[in-house]
C-alpha cells in the first residue's frame, strides 16, 4: 500500500503540466510584447543629373569711334585795295563824275525761231468762242411767272451767272441781282431744266465757260 502511494506522488500530474504550459505561454506573450522592435531605416537613393546651361550671350561690340575732324584755320585773305572813284579820269567826263561802261549780254537765239539773234516769235493766240443761246430752245427760256408775284402785281428783273457745260446745258447758276427770291427761284429752275447753249470752245474745242443772262417778268407779257 505505501508503495502505491509512494509511486503515486512521484507521477507527472495533468493539472500541473497544463498549468505549467499555460504559465510559460502567458510569460512569452508578455516577452514579446516588452522586446524592442527594430525599424529598418530606408535611406533614400539619389540620383544626380547634369542640366546644360545657357550659353551666355556673345559681347556687345563696341562703338565704331568716331572721327575728329579737325579744323584747320585758313588763313584769311587780305582785303583788296580800296579804290577811291573820285581819283579816276574818264576823257570826255567832267570833273566828279564817272563813266561806267557795262557790257550787254549776248542775244540768245529764241528756241524754234529764224536762227537769227535777237529774233523772238510769239506763239499764236488761242480762238476762244464764248457760249450763247442756242436758237432751238428761244421759246423755253422765259421762266414762269411765279404766282404770288402775280398775284400781287410785282414786276421785277433777275441777273444770273450760269456755267455752261460742254454739252450746252447749264450746270450751274448763281444769283447777282434779283427783284425778289421768287423771281430768282423760278429763274434758276427754268436755267437748270430748259436752257440750251451752244458751248464755247477754245481753238475749236468745247469747254465750260461762265455766262451772265438777264430775265424780266413783265405783267403784260404774260
Amino acid at each position: 500500500m505505501y508503495a502505491d502511494r509512494y509511486a503515486n506522488r512521484h507521477g507527472l500530474n495533468p493539472g500541473g503540466v497544463a498549468f505549467a504550459l499555460g504559465a510559460g505561454g502567458v510569460l512569452l506573450f508578455g516577452l514579446s510584447l516588452t522586446a524592442p522592435h527594430f525599424v529598418r531605416d530606408i535611406v533614400p537613393t539619389i540620383t544626380a543629373t547634369n542640366i546644360p546651361l545657357d550659353p551666355p550671350p556673345p559681347p556687345k561690340p563696341e562703338p565704331k569711334p568716331v572721327p575728329q575732324i579737325q579744323h584747320v584755320a585758313q588763313p584769311l585773305k587780305p582785303p583788296p585795295e580800296s579804290i577811291d572813284l573820285t581819283k579816276l579820269v574818264t576823257p570826255g567826263v567832267p570833273s566828279g563824275q564817272i563813266a561806267l561802261h557795262i557790257d550787254p549780254p549776248p542775244l540768245q537765239p529764241f528756241p524754234g525761231g529764224t536762227g537769227d539773234v535777237g529774233t523772238i516769235v510769239k506763239p499764236p493766240a488761242p480762238v476762244i468762242t464764248i457760249p450763247k443761246l442756242d436758237s432751238r430752245y428761244l421759246g423755253a427760256f422765259q421762266p414762269t411767272y411765279p404766282s404770288d408775284e402775280r398775284l400781287a402785281g410785282h414786276e421785277g428783273r433777275v441777273v444770273v451767272r450760269v456755267l455752261i457745260g460742254t454739252d450746252g446745258r447749264v450746270k450751274q447758276v448763281e444769283q447777282v441781282s434779283a427783284a425778289s427770291p421768287a423771281f430768282f427761284e423760278a429763274t434758276r429752275k427754268r436755267a437748270l431744266e430748259k436752257w440750251r447753249f451752244i458751248p464755247g470752245t477754245r481753238d475749236g474745242v468745247a469747254i465750260e465757260a461762265w455766262q451772265t443772262m438777264a430775265v424780266r417778268f413783265v405783267l403784260d407779257e404774260e
